[in-house]
Order: C-alpha cells, then structure tokens, then sequence
C-alpha cells in the first residue's frame, strides 16, 4: 500500500470488530461493544501498577486487549504482568535491549490489533467508562482526548480539571473551538496527553515510524491527526492522573510577561519553523502540505 492509499483508508476507513479478548468482571459481551487495544508501556513501575490495571480491567461497556511491553524493569513489575496475563489474558512483550519511554510505547501500539487504541501510562486510574464514553465520542475522527483530574502519590485530589486549571476563560477556545484547537494542536505541544487518547488504528499507518527529532509519541501522534483533520477533545474527565517525582504537570499560569514573551515575534517564528518541520516527513506519506494554520493575531496563549 503506497502513501496516497494509505491517506485514502484513512480518509474514509470503516471500523471494524475484532476477536473478543473480554476482561473479568466487564458486562455480557455483545457486538455492538468496541473492541479496544489498550497500549501500556512499563518501566520499574510496580508501586502503581495493580491500581492501573484493576481500573482497566474494570472498564466498563468494552472488549479489551490489553498489550504491555516492559523496557527492562528490574522490580516487580513483571511479575505483576504475569500475575495478570495468568488472570487475565494480559498480553506482554519484553524487550530484549532498552527501548526508552517513546519507542517503548511504539512497540506496544503496533502490537494492538483492535480496530481502536488506547494508550496507558504505568501510573494513573482510569474513571470505568473512560474507554465508552471515548468510543462514543470518537465519531468519524481519528483521534479523540480528553481531559484528567490532577491527583497526589496517594490519590488525594490536586485539581478536578487540568485543562480547566491551566487554561481557564481561554478554554473554551481553546480547546471547544473544534477548529481552533486543531489548530492549536499543529502549532503548540503540550495541548493532548496520549493517557487521554482513542485513536483509530489506521493512524499508525501515516503516523508510523515516528521521525526522530519527535520526543514524544502521543503529542507526534495528535499532531498527525491534527494534519488529517480529524481530531477533537472531549471536556470528559476519564482518568485520575498521578502526580508524582518522576512526571511533570503542564502549567501555563504564567506571568503577564512570560505571556507577551510566549506570544512574541521570536516564538512565533520558532513555531512556524517548527511546523514545517514537522510537515516533511509526512509529505512522503501522501499528507499533503499546507501553509502555517494561525495568523500572529490569533495565537492568544
């Protein structure tokens, strides 16, 4: 399949229905129920692991694959994905040599073969209608997010809504302006967390291999969708996620002037430099090329 087939499938591609993999304690099957990939890649992440999988394993409304690849742990992480592939039907990979955190996660997305995927940190809580209420949003996009209510080591609440916390009166652009937030997607980071992420399976045939430059997999990938056009964020929030030592909360509460610095003519340009960057290796997989999305007055943030 060449490029502009590739574009093509994406562009008007069906869902279809896999092989039931159902979790324990999820409703009688029946086919109207998606089936959905669940991508975890884990690392030495044994203190949170069962929380993570217990919630997963308890959604609600869908068939279930869950694919891990393990990067090397050397505390008990695998032998809790042992316990839970006896229990159940856990899919693991383990990776012979260090992959790292984004190339870790590529294995495990292209080990899913359910028509829909969704990605999973080793360390948060799912909401049990996280993944229903995602398929039922996802419409005929590519990629759908959502948003996470901020919690403690302990679970202890920090923030009901992240996207609310950090963004405030500038939220309903955006991220409900569904056009400009598409484009906010393709010209700014940090706007779509792959812990949020439904996406179609066929996007990994655009968005795979991911270039190297990209750091990470999830905003590489909601910037791809972003390209199609097919993409939008749900102010749904499906996942408790941790804040602990090892990760970073996005925070724009900046200063006024860190604002007019942020919206200034030098970062302007790096964005737009950055974009066009971003479009080159997507020219030779059939997306075509389109001019910067935002004029200087509309980028408020």
């Amino acid at each position: 399949m060449g490029p502009a087939d590739r574009r093509r499938t994406i562009a008007h591609g069906p869902i279809v229905t896999g092989s039931p993999n159902p979790a324990d304690g999820n409703d009688t099957m029946t086919d109207e129920k998606p089936m959905i990939s669940v991508a975890m890649a884990t690392y030495n992440g044994e203190r949170w692991l069962r929380a993570q999988l217990d919630s997963i394993y308890g959604q609600r409304g869908v068939r279930l694959e869950v694919v891990v690849c393990d990067d090397g742990s050397t505390d008990g992480t695998v032998a809790i994905l042992e316990e839970y592939r006896e229990r159940h039907g856990l899919i693991l990979h383990r990776n012979p040599v260090r992959l790292g955190y984004k190339e870790n996660f590529v294995a495990a997305m292209r080990a899913c073969t359910a028509p829909l995927i969704a990605l999973s940190d080793q360390d948060d809580v799912w909401e049990p209608e996280k993944l229903v209420t995602l398929a039922a949003a996802l419409g005929d996009d590519l990629l759908v997010h959502s948003d996470v209510v901020v919690v403690d080591t302990d679970g202890g609440l920090i923030a009901p809504s992240c996207r609310h916390r950090d963004f405030g009166e500038r939220l309903g652009q955006v991220f409900l302006d569904r056009d400009y937030h598409r484009k906010s997607l393709l010209t700014r980071s940090t706007l779509a967390q792959g812990c949020t992420m439904l996406f179609r399976r066929e996007l990994l045939d655009v968005a795979l291999p991911i270039p190297p430059r990209e750091k990470d997999h999830d905003l590489w990938l909601s910037f791809v969708a972003a390209t199609l056009g097919r993409v939008h964020y749900l102010h749904y929030p499906g996942v408790r996620w941790r804040i602990h030592g090892t990760n970073t909360s996005q925070n724009h509460q900046w200063s006024p002037t860190r604002r007019f610095l942020q919206g200034g003519l030098v970062n302007a340009t790096y964005r737009r430099l950055n974009y066009y960057r971003r479009t080159i290796p997507l020219l030779s997989r059939g997306v075509p090329f389109r001019l910067y999305p935002l004029r200087f007055g509309e980028e408020l943030f």
